[in-house]
């Protein structure tokens, strides 16, 4: 599990802010006795963390939901530890003492700490249960060209095998049209359906993002069709994919519109520089494969996503083939024998 130079330096932030508020007012105990060191407890703290952290991901699973708040627990220890240390120096206390204070005893310090964890751990946490890649629905089993059983293209397939929608308009009657096989009537075409990948297997498109994903500095990697639908993506922390994939079109169509003018192709590739993330949007005719890191990240993302737009196009030449037969207009009317 990597963290990001960002997350590393809030959680520091935290954890100081969380040793120095105790030492503020320690020795005040308001009201409160020293607590006994006892499993119960800690049992008790794992319990809350689980609550809370149930709270922040509905959908994870009780193993998630043990290895978060075990996290939890040892960051608590690891602050009432800090606080020990740190009041042993300041108060010239035996450090076994202080110790036990800062991890066990002192509740102002220790209800201080276990109530902020889980907080100031969410980056962490979330990786924990991170986002599985969204899967595409399997499509029918039948080749370029032929016609379903009920005589109609249908539109997922006309997307699937990276048709652009026509721009005539649909009319309420349209006329019958004919599929011209370009093809021998005895010869088959391939098949575009699922069948090629096994039940648990990851396609090429997933295995470009979760590639991509393993550089700690991705908070995104994102691959969408030419409509601004997510095919696979992999996402770190609070970052919703569903809300940046439609950008990818806009980021490379006008791109495109502006280097239009003077004549040029629209870009293969396009990169923003922000603050402290950095944007790259590349791809092909059919699809778009973006990036959302920070900007500091080394070389070797860009070698990263290089390999991951290989994949994606080896991957959809080895199973839809380099030529595609079907006239698009043919997804959008329907057609009789």
């Amino acid at each position: 599990m990597v963290i990001g130079d960002r997350v590393r330096r809030q959680i520091l932030l935290f954890s100081l802010v969380l040793i120095i508020v105790p030492m503020v007012i320690f020795p005040e105990k308001f009201g409160m006795d020293l607590a006994k060191a006892s499993l119960v407890n800690a049992l008790y703290e794992l319990v809350f963390f689980g609550v809370v952290i149930h709270f922040f991901n509905r959908k994870a699973n009780l193993l998630q939901l043990a290895q978060a708040a075990g996290v939890c627990l040892i960051y608590r220890l690891v602050l009432g530890a800090a606080f020990g240390i740190l009041a042993a120096v300041a108060y010239s206390m035996s450090l076994k003492v202080s110790l036990t204070l800062g991890m066990s005893s002192y509740l102002p310090a220790i209800i201080l700490h276990i109530v902020a964890t889980p907080f100031v751990l969410k980056p962490v946490i979330s990786q924990i249960y991170e986002s599985q890649p969204t899967r595409r629905a399997p499509l029918p089993d039948f080749a370029p060209g032929d016609k379903a059983d009920t005589g109609v293209t249908t539109l997922a397939v006309s997307r699937d095998m990276g048709f652009k929608p026509s721009t005539t308009p649909i009319q309420p009657e349209p006329e019958t049209v004919e599929v011209v096989p370009t093809r021998a009537p005895a010869q088959t075409a391939k098949p575009f359906s699922n069948t090629t990948t096994a039940p648990g297997a990851a396609n090429g498109f997933d295995m470009a993002t979760k590639y991509i994903g393993e550089n700690g500095s991705v908070h995104l990697a994102v691959v969408v069709d030419f409509e601004g639908l997510t095919l696979s993506q992999f996402s770190r922390g609070d970052i919703v994919a569903e809300e940046w994939a439609p950008m990818a079109l806009i980021f490379r169509e006008d791109n495109g519109l502006v280097l239009g003018r003077v004549g040029w192709d629209s870009p293969e590739r396009v990169e923003l520089s922000l603050k402290d993330q950095k944007i790259v949007v590349a791809g092909g005719d059919n699809f778009n494969l973006m990036v959302v890191a920070e900007r500091q990240a080394d070389d070797v993302l860009n070698i990263r996503i290089n390999q991951g737009l290989e994949t994606i196009k080896k991957y959809i030449a080895d199973r839809y083939g380099e030529n595609l037969t079907v006239r698009a207009e043919s997804s959008y009317v329907s057609s009789t024998q």
